[in-house]
């Protein structure tokens, strides 16, 4: 096991332990415990996928960061365009949102252009 995998596992562990505690001791009222449980388990999924994707073997080669480094600038366009386009709107009267409405539309196009963009790079093989 590479020593990053399982240094997510046992860091996940036990962010884990510590987020049930305060969530036991709190009575679950903690917020504190909520977050330490939930990083905990993203921490501990994370490592357990990766070791089981990968095991010893290099998790990156240079196509693929080629492909995520494309998928990454292609995103950036795409939420530069949706941010321009809810601009106009706004500008226009057609549709006016709150900031933090905007801000969460904008972080949710960002994030999923993201992967989407990534996985089609993956599945087409390789970029220009």
């Amino acid at each position: 096991m590479k020593p990053r995998n399982l240094y997510r596992i046992m860091i996940g562990a036990l962010m884990t332990a510590s987020g049930l505690t305060v969530l036991v001791m709190s009575n679950g009222e903690g917020i504190i415990g909520i977050l330490l449980l939930c990083a905990g388990l993203a921490f501990l999924i994370t490592g357990i996928i990766r070791h089981r994707r990968y095991g010893d073997d290099p998790e990156s080669d240079e196509r693929s960061k080629k492909i995520g480094a494309y998928g990454i600038t292609y995103a950036w366009l795409t939420g530069l365009l949706f941010m321009t386009g809810l601009f106009w709107l706004d500008e226009l009267n057609m549709l006016t949102l709150s900031v933090q409405n905007a801000l969460a539309l904008s972080i949710l196009v960002l994030a999923l252009s993201a992967v989407i963009y990534q996985i089609w790079l993956f599945r087409n093989g390789d970029v220009g």
